[in-house]
């Protein structure tokens, strides 16, 4: 196959066809045979292509044979699995019954058909049907009241408080911040690594921790915060509604959103914001899906901290504060992108079967 000629009309077909022909598997062989005509040895090609060097021989034999016609004689696709015929059987046991690993459903799958086959076929057959593995997610729902009831009030809550000062603020009539409190526990924050091998990260004891209480402006994306290395009280919070009141513009109505921590719901706290005249809105409980500044959290931890080892507690609190400070510089794409006022809601959800 080494003295293959490709008459000039054919490599202009070859050469078109590599992009536009419908079919990917005729795409492919398209492909080889542009990469024969290039003068690339059989390996070359096949790592060009993505196949292996028998699948090039073969392409190239097939040419040899037929010419081009012979290679655009595609053969239906017939199913791939005897499971394929169960698919709408297996469908209905899986979305009734999800499953905790693949091992789980090949069970299922036995049971129900009585085909058994290795975990890399039950594997490929759940994502033909597909399914992928996804995390479980939990919605915060007072213990007193039920998900269609807390949906309502987050609903009215939008509609009738938060979107009316945010389109404000937009406007430029008022600056909004979403206040909440962040536990940086020095301890390890595990994630998830692409390696060869399991990695472990030494764990530290867990017994100290940086407190940041932020206050994060709705529209312009800045950051306020107090932070410290012991609590955050009500006097962290006096401190916050000050610094607020210092950066705002003059003649500016100013509203926080909070949640309903008691430090942040006293006597103390009140009577300052009436005093700077800073509105305090508090969020429906349970509510961490409307705080936006909780964002913000998430990013920190996921950028700083997950699979990430610190030798010492003066490390870990550096390494949270740079991330925080860069926020509007190094980080401000992403703020963009992720402090949008789209708030998760929780009307159109599927829920796990007791």
């Amino acid at each position: 196959m080494r003295n293959i000629t490709f008459s000039e009309a054919d490599v202009q077909a070859i050469a078109h066809e590599r992009y536009h022909h419908p079919d990917p598997r005729v795409q492919r062989q398209m492909e080889i045979l542009w990469a024969k005509h290039l003068g690339f040895t059989h390996d070359g090609i096949a790592t060009l292509a993505g196949v292996s060097r028998s699948t090039v021989q073969r392409c190239l034999t097939l040419y040899h044979q037929g010419g081009l016609e012979r290679i655009r004689e595609v053969p239906p696709q017939t199913p791939r699995s005897e499971l394929d015929a169960h698919r709408m059987s297996l469908e209905e046991i899986l979305q009734a019954q999800p499953v905790r690993s693949v091992k789980h459903a090949r069970h299922l799958i036995e049971q129900g058909t009585g085909i058994r086959r290795g975990l890399t076929q039950i594997r490929l057959f759940l994502r033909r049907l597909g399914l992928a593995p996804r995390k479980v997610a939990a919605i915060p729902v007072p213990p007193d009241r039920t998900l269609p009831e807390h949906v309502q009030t987050q609903a009215e809550f939008c509609d009738t408080k938060l979107e009316p000062r945010l389109a404000e603020a937009r406007q430029g009539l008022r600056e909004v911040y979403f206040v909440d409190a962040a536990h940086f526990v020095f301890a390890p924050f595990l994630g998830i690594l692409w390696c060869l091998t399991r990695l472990y990260i030494r764990a530290a004891s867990g017994r100290k921790r940086y407190n940041v209480l932020g206050a994060l402006n709705a529209v312009s994306h800045k950051l306020i915060q107090v932070s410290n290395h012991s609590y955050i009280n009500a006097e962290s919070v006096c401190l916050l509604l000050r610094a607020v009141a210092d950066a705002a513009a003059p003649g500016i109505p100013i509203t926080l959103v909070l949640d309903n921590a008691r430090y942040q719901k006293c006597a103390l706290v009140d009577n300052l914001a009436k005093q700077l005249g800073i509105e305090l809105l508090y969020l429906p409980s349970y509510s961490p899906n409307l705080n936006l500044i909780e964002r913000v959290w998430k990013f920190v931890k996921s950028e700083t901290l997950r699979s990430t080892y610190y030798a010492n507690y003066e490390d870990f609190t550096t390494a949270i504060q740079q991330c925080l400070d860069d926020l509007p510089t190094r980080h401000k794409a992403a703020m963009d992108s992720l402090l949008t006022h789209n708030f998760q809601t929780f009307e159109n959800v599927s829920f796990l079967a007791a």
